[in-house]
């Protein structure tokens, strides 16, 4: 994934013991705060594009869109890391570990 270079930390997607972490499914990190994830489509409509979600702590006040889709990996993480950052800021608060 080449472009965009991200400002938080970006591990393989693990869900359990069993699973095989792959490079088509990546969790963002913030410190402990997970702050979304991509995921690389195999299928369907938007196959080979990258869904990304956006997350963060519990926070009193959300913003839209929290998820979409980029032709690229690192766009993806990108629009993940944006979200992050406008939901911290409407909600009064500083992204902590970069």
């Amino acid at each position: 994934m080449g472009g965009y270079q991200h400002k938080y930390k970006w591990h393989r997607t693990k869900i359990d013991a069993n699973d095989v972490p792959t490079n088509n499914d990546w969790s963002g990190y913030d410190g402990e705060i997970v702050i979304g994830r991509i995921q690389k489509q195999p299928h369907g409509p938007m196959k080979d594009r990258w869904l990304w979600s956006g997350h963060g702590p519990r926070v009193r006040e959300r913003n839209l869109p929290h998820q979409g889709y980029e032709a690229e990996g690192r766009e993806a993480m990108r629009r993940v890391e944006e979200y992050y950052e406008r939901l911290m800021a409407a909600n009064g608060l500083s992204p902590g570990v970069k």
